[in-house]
């Protein structure tokens, strides 16, 4: 059942970015929703989880977005299993915790997702990192006072059924 409210909250994620998102945007960028689920997850079910369900989300939104294939798959999964790795055994009821790990990481994600642009050849420029990933970095720190404790409550539901 976890699995499954996780697939579909991904799913929910990809349908309001290219949807909803597309009329929401601040300074040209949306929030990268699935990011925000794939660090939440990845708190709480650590790098190697945290990353394989972030490989499987980045795939998705490679299939129904566009874009170059496997490249949201492989970024995501990095970012997934470093974020994941950094933050065993984190004090995760502080909302900081998420606040700032999700700020670097969509710095981290933004900046491999340039690099892999880069290194297929395509023409991207430098300033992406400026006009691009630090707007949806800011963005999706924005959405986190209200977004986390919801996921907070459910994965500590969730971990709680699983002890019994």
């Amino acid at each position: 059942m976890y699995y499954l409210i996780l697939f579909l909250l991904g799913m929910g994620g990809i349908l309001l970015e290219s949807t909803v998102f597309n009329h929401l945007t601040i300074a040209g960028v949306k929030p990268d929703l699935l990011l925000i689920l794939v660090i939440f997850n990845s708190i709480f079910q650590g790098h190697l989880k945290g990353s394989i369900f972030a490989f499987f989300l980045g795939w998705l939104e490679d299939f129904f977005i566009g874009g170059l294939w496997g490249m949201n798959a492989l970024a995501k999964a990095l970012t997934a299993f470093i974020w994941g790795w950094f933050l065993q055994g984190t004090f995760r009821e502080n909302l900081l915790v998420p606040v700032f790990s999700l700020f670097l990481a969509s710095l981290f994600h933004g900046s491999m997702i340039l690099l892999l642009g880069k290194i297929v050849g395509l023409s991207w420029n430098w300033t992406f990192l400026f006009w691009k990933v630090l707007p949806v970095a800011i963005y999706n720190t924005c959405l986190v006072p209200f977004l986390y404790y919801g996921f907070y409550n459910w994965m500590t539901r969730h971990v709680e059924q699983q002890s019994f």
